[in-house]
């Protein structure tokens, strides 16, 4: 494969620099300007257009959110005028098989998997939040050896909300690992048993 074309899902796009590269080659003495639109503490909107003799032959616009990612904390503005040049290049025919450059599409999926990645621990969050009382029941009921407790308490929660509490201490689950080792226990499940049978 060509060196700047990145094969993303089967499908072949170029890096904006490689669009750079074949664009100057073609036409040297056309323009790549960009434009600062819009700048805010949460985001930053570039604009960028090909011009020749003072007519513009094609725009693009880009758009990068500051917190969506690490390297966006600090360069989202370079980000977005990087894409928007992607973008300005491509209406002008330099986009290769695809509009979207591989530099985009590999910070989109790159966002993607973030938010996903995030999305449990927000889950779990809520259900913390949810039943307080009850993981502190269970917290205590750990604290003092009491397996019927826990089990009763832990019994109470539906599948949902024991699937998203559910989350390891490393990853920033509320039960510890001596807790979560606990609700495993012969004695819990015994008493789990107990409170099921009735």
């Amino acid at each position: 494969m060509k060196e700047g074309v990145v094969n993303i899902h089967g499908k072949e796009y170029k890096t904006v620099a490689l669009r750079v590269a074949e664009f100057r080659e073609v036409c040297p003495d056309w323009s790549i300007v960009t434009e600062l639109v819009a700048e805010t503490e949460d985001k930053v909107i570039m604009k960028a257009s090909i011009s020749h003799i003072g007519v513009a032959l094609g725009t693009g616009f880009a758009e990068e959110r500051r917190d969506s990612s690490r390297i966006n904390k600090t360069s989202a503005l370079e980000n977005a005028e990087t894409s928007a040049i992607g973008r300005a290049l491509a209406a002008c025919g330099y986009g290769g098989t695809e509009y979207a450059s591989a530099d985009e599409v590999a910070n989109a999926i790159s966002q993607q998997n973030a938010s996903e990645a995030v999305e449990p621990l927000m889950k779990h969050n809520e259900a913390v939040r949810a039943n307080f009382n009850s993981i502190a029941y269970m917290k205590e009921a750990h604290e003092n050896g009491d397996a019927l407790a826990f089990a009763e308490a832990w019994l109470e929660l539906d599948d949902e909300t024991k699937s998203a509490l559910w989350l390891a201490p490393t990853k920033g689950g509320v039960f510890t690992t001596e807790e979560r080792a606990f609700l495993r226990s012969d004695e819990v499940n015994q008493a789990r048993k107990e409170i099921i049978n009735g």
